[in-house]
């Protein structure tokens, strides 16, 4: 594991445990057993490494709904349904990151984390306007605004509901659940049963250009080579492409766990990597997932 990201899990895990406000950087360089200043010259400061434990944490769960998105074989009722799904399963998975988001401690008045803010909230939104557009093309541009706000107050809901309490809630269930509401709070606008309160212009401050201010910079290539990887196994149209989509798929499929087993991803790397057509792009996605 890279030094920076085990500075990230190991505040996690102490924030989770203690708070933010309650741990000093001197107790995560402690933890980690490196100097201060070492700490130091990855995050310049405490509100610095809380935003970029943010902005990690939340792309891990949005890269599985990326990978997930890029299955174009799939209906995009029940694509959108994985989507959730695999992001329910992060949520379940990165449990240190989840408590430490739950307790919302973090400095007051910071112009930083605000922005932060902005953008993970854009994120979403983002997200959902364009699985939106897949379900129902340019009709529902009238209707986005209340469709996203209902969307993401019902999958905010579930998700306090899944890391507050023992609950059975399967995400497979939940990810079927959500999309069902989805369409029929859509079918009741497409109706003329319900008229749309929200619009663009009321909604400027939660509007965020994912082009570029929205997005989580470090993570672009990430989603570059994943693309460029599903894009090229597909365009081979040969009998064995199904199982290179495996082999990518089972890579996808470690990568969401909190602590992946690199053996496990070398492995498969090196499989597609024999793959003389899909060695370019392997070869870029094994470098940003395994830097």
């Amino acid at each position: 594991m890279n030094k920076r990201k085990a500075i990230l899990e190991t505040a996690v895990d102490l924030f989770a445990e203690h708070g933010y406000n309650r741990t000093s950087m001197q107790q995560i360089a402690d933890s980690i057993g490196i100097s201060k200043g070492s700490l130091y010259s990855f995050f310049q400061s405490k509100e610095d490494l809380i935003i970029s434990i943010y902005e990690h944490y939340q792309q891990l769960v949005f890269e599985r709904a990326f990978v997930v998105g890029l299955d174009s074989n799939m209906a995009p009722e029940d694509r959108l349904a994985k989507q959730f799904q695999v992001q329910f399963e992060g949520i379940l998975e990165y449990k240190s990151y989840m408590k430490m988001h739950m307790r919302g401690e973090t400095a007051k008045d910071s112009e930083k984390l605000a922005e932060m803010e902005h953008r993970m909230r854009g994120r979403l939104f983002s997200w959902l306007q364009h699985n939106l557009h897949r379900l129902y093309g340019d009709r529902i541009d009238p209707y986005k605004w209340d469709l996203m706000w209902m969307t993401q107050s019902i999958y905010s809901s579930y998700m306090m509901l899944l890391i507050s309490t023992d609950s059975d809630l399967e995400p497979a269930d939940l990810g079927k659940h959500i999309v069902r509401q989805i369409m029929i709070l859509a079918d009741d606008f497409f109706e003329g049963k319900s008229a749309p309160l929200l619009d663009d212009e009321m909604m400027k401050p939660f509007s965020v250009d994912m082009d570029r201010e929205g997005a989580f910079i470090s993570f672009e290539k990430r989603e570059e080579a994943w693309t460029n990887l599903y894009e090229k196994i597909h365009s081979l149209g040969s009998d064995e492409a199904g199982e290179y989509v495996k082999f990518a798929d089972r890579i996808s499929e470690e990568c969401r766990k909190s602590k992946p087993d690199e053996l496990i991803l070398k492995g498969m790397f090196r499989l597609l990597r024999d793959v003389e057509d899909l060695k370019e792009e392997v070869t870029e996605l094994e470098k940003q997932l395994l830097p």
